[in-house]
């Protein structure tokens, strides 16, 4: 019987997908906003930016979610207007998406960074000025 057990645990688990078990461990080591990233590295990182900037840049760097997608949803006034799925192609990889900002979108913004599963593993807020 015991034996039995064992098998049917083993069974469960090995049919679980590895993406499956991988998500519950995908975390974001970091996460910053900027002007612009450069051979993967953030630049003119800030909280506030100027209505002329053009760009804002989110730079997530993930750990533990190889083969998944983490999505980017990018918010403004509360309001979604972009979401950005992004493909984890590593243990530790390092990715980034950017929202082009007109003139006349002054205010609150957030990105939230958000696993496959749907829950949110990070905040980023904003202004623009």
């Amino acid at each position: 019987m015991r034996s039995f057990l064992f098998l049917l645990a083993f069974l469960i688990l090995t049919s679980i997908p590895l993406s499956v078990r991988a998500e519950s461990n995908t975390s974001v080591e970091a996460a910053v906003l900027g002007t612009g990233v450069e051979n993967l590295v953030p630049m003119g990182i800030a909280e506030s930016f100027s209505a002329s900037i053009g760009r804002v840049y989110c730079y997530s760097k993930i750990t533990n979610g190889d083969g998944s997608t983490i999505t980017h949803r990018w918010y403004y006034n509360d309001k979604e207007v972009a979401a950005v799925p992004l493909e984890i192609r590593s243990t530790s990889f390092r990715t980034y998406s950017y929202k082009t900002i007109l003139p006349h979108y002054k205010g609150n913004w957030k990105v939230e960074i958000v696993a496959e599963e749907g829950n949110i593993m990070k905040t980023l807020e904003f202004t623009i000025e």
